[in-house]
């Protein structure tokens, strides 16, 4: 597409579009959920249903949007695959839509910030050393982190909650 045909589009003159690939524009929306609560909800109650509407009417496109605070299943939750899920779902976003892909709401909090389900061997062992020089209990590190002699180079993996916190799962 060249630069004249990408200025019009932005200027909002959509008459001479090209030809599109796929007939999914799909939106992965992401945001602290709390610091955007309002703007979400009205999102999906005001502004998504039109433009759906307005895709499917104007231009014969089906409007998808994902948003990952609709809930990550438990399973997800305990095996620490939040992150792997969020970034597969913006993968298919990018990949399955034939325009805009991502939103983006940012604000005064920072978020998640998952602590990472893999660590280089050699890296959690110089951590570890820190910590015990700091006189810091590893406990923690020990109990969370199992070691992956399997891989090369070898790796520590972070163990399922439940298989600590063996009521984690449970709904009662």
């Amino acid at each position: 597409m060249d630069d004249r045909t990408v200025d019009k589009i932005f200027s909002g003159s959509l008459e001479t579009l090209p030809p599109v690939s796929s007939k999914v524009c799909r939106i992965f929306t992401s945001s602290t959920f709390t610091d955007m609560l309002m703007e979400r909800n009205t999102l999906m109650a005001e502004v998504y249903p039109r433009l759906k509407e307005f895709c499917r009417e104007k231009h014969g496109l089906e409007f998808q949007v994902v948003d990952m605070r609709w809930g990550v299943r438990d399973e997800a939750t305990d095996d620490h695959m939040t992150t792997e899920l969020c970034m597969r779902e913006i993968d298919n976003c990018q990949r399955l839509s034939m325009g805009p892909n991502f939103v983006f709401f940012g604000g005064q909090k920072y978020g998640y910030r998952p602590i990472p389900t893999v660590i280089l061997g050699s890296e959690l062992l110089m951590l570890r050393d820190a910590l015990i020089t700091m006189g810091v209990d590893t406990i923690l590190i020990d109990t969370w982190y199992k070691r992956d002699s399997n891989a090369v180079p070898f790796v520590y993996i972070l163990q399922p909650i439940s298989s600590i916190l063996v009521n984690f799962n449970n709904k009662v």
